[in-house]
C-alpha cells in the first residue's frame, strides 16, 4: 500500500459517511455525522497473510447495526465473517461473505481502494469482524456504528388554539417533551401539544442518548377560513352566495360571513330559502342555519357581505375546531326588484 494512504484515510471516511447514509438510511448530508460513530480506526495500515483470518474486536452500544469499510492498494478475493464475543459465527444468511477483487462493489478514489460491508440491524454487543484475504496484504480497517433512525412523527405542525395535535418518536426512547415558548403551545409528557395562543414556537423531544427532535409548531386561531368569491368567478346572468369566514362569538355562537355576488342586471332585495350547514372533519353535521327569508340588497353587477349566526344552543358540539370544518350552501334563492 502507498505510503501515504493513511493520510488519505480521513478524507476517504468522511465521503463514505456521507454517501452511506445518505444512500442507504435517506438521511441527509447534515445528519449524516451525528447518525455514524467511528468505533474502530487503524493508527496505520496492518499486514495479513494470505489465507490467514485476522480479527478485530469492536463493541455496539446501539441496535440499528454498524458498516465496515476496507482500504487496500488493489482490489482483493476475501472471505469476511462475523463472530460473537464467544466466537461463534453470527447467524446471518450471509456469513461468511465471499467478496471478489472484481466486484463492482470495490471502489477507487484518491489512490486506494475501498469495499464497504453494511450489516443493518444488529443487536448491541461484543463482536469480531474477521477478514481472510487471499493474498498477504496491506489494509486499513474502519468500522462504524449506526446510531439509528430516531425520527418525530411532524417536524411542522399546525395547530389550532385550544386544541391539540399527539406527537411521537420512533427509534429511540424519550426522556422528556419540551417548549420553548408555553404562552403559545405547550406540551404534556406523552407528546400531546395543546395550542394556547396563535403564533410559532418549538418543542423538542428529547431522547435518552441526548438527542433533541425538533417539531416547529405554528398556532393559528380557531377560524374557518375559505376562497372568497369574486365577480370573475360568476357567469353572467348569475348569482352565487359562498360562506368564506367563520368563528365563534363571546357567547359561543357561530357567526358565518358570506359574499353574495350579484351579475345581472337587477337589484337583489332578498335571500330565500337558505340552508347553510357546517361539518367537521369527519363529515358529521354539526349545525344548520335556516331562514325562508333574509332581507338585503345588492345592486346589479355587484358584492356584498352578508352574516348569518349560528346559536350555541343549535350547534351538536360546544366545542370545535373551525378550521377543519366544511360549510357549504345547501339551497337558497333570490328576490329580485
Amino acid at each position: 500500500m502507498k505510503t501515504n494512504v493513511t493520510k488519505r484515510i480521513v478524507t476517504l471516511v468522511l465521503a463514505f459517511v456521507l454517501v452511506f447514509t445518505t444512500v442507504c438510511t435517506g438521511a441527509t448530508v447534515v445528519e449524516a455525522a451525528e447518525k455514524f460513530t467511528t468505533i474502530v480506526t487503524p493508527a496505520q495500515a496492518e499486514q495479513a497473510t494470505a489465507g490467514t483470518e485476522v480479527k478485530t474486536p469492536f463493541s455496539l452500544t446501539k441496535s440499528y447495526g454498524f458498516a465496515a469499510q476496507i482500504i487496500t492498494e488493489t482490489p482483493v478475493d476475501m472471505t469476511i465473517t462475523v463472530y460473537d464475543s464467544a466466537g461463534n459465527k453470527v447467524q446471518w444468511a450471509d456469513n461468511p461473505y465471499q467478496v471478489s477483487s472484481s466486484s463492482g462493489d470495490w471502489k477507487y478514489t484518491d489512490g486506494v481502494y475501498y469495499f464497504v460491508d453494511a450489516v443493518p440491524d444488529v443487536d448491541a454487543g461484543d463482536y469480531y469482524y474477521g477478514i481472510t484475504f487471499s493474498q498477504s496484504t496491506q489494509y486499513a480497517l474502519y468500522i462504524f456504528q449506526y446510531n439509528g433512525g430516531a425520527k418525530i412523527s411532524n417536524t411542522n405542525a399546525i395547530v389550532t388554539k385550544g386544541f391539540t395535535k399527539k406527537l411521537s418518536v420512533t427509534g429511540a426512547k424519550v426522556k422528556a417533551w419540551k417548549t420553548k415558548n408555553a404562552k403559545i403551545a405547550k406540551v404534556d409528557k406523552n407528546g400531546k401539544v395543546t395550542g394556547v395562543k396563535a403564533g410559532k414556537t418549538t418543542v423538542y423531544a428529547v431522547t435518552e442518548d441526548g438527542q433533541n427532535l425538533i417539531c416547529k409548531v405554528t398556532v393559528k386561531e380557531n377560524k374557518y377560513s375559505a376562497t372568497k368569491v369574486t365577480g370573475s368567478d360568476v357567469d353572467s346572468g348569475k348569482c352565487v352566495m359562498e360562506v368564506y369566514k367563520a368563528s365563534f362569538d363571546k357567547s359561543g355562537n357561530l357567526v358565518m360571513t358570506a359574499r353574495i355576488v350579484n351579475n345581472t342586471t337587477d337589484y337583489i332585495t332578498a335571500l330565500r330559502n337558505v340552508k347553510i350547514t357546517v361539518k367537521d372533519a369527519s363529515g358529521k353535521v354539526i349545525g344548520t342555519y335556516k331562514t325562508g327569508r333574509y332581507n338585503i340588497t345588492v345592486s346589479a353587477y355587484s358584492a356584498k357581505d352578508v352574516k348569518f349566526t349560528l346559536k350555541k344552543s343549535s350547534l351538536k358540539k360546544k366545542n370545535f375546531d373551525l378550521r377543519n370544518v366544511v360549510i357549504t350552501r345547501n339551497s337558497g334563492s333570490y328576490y329580485y326588484r
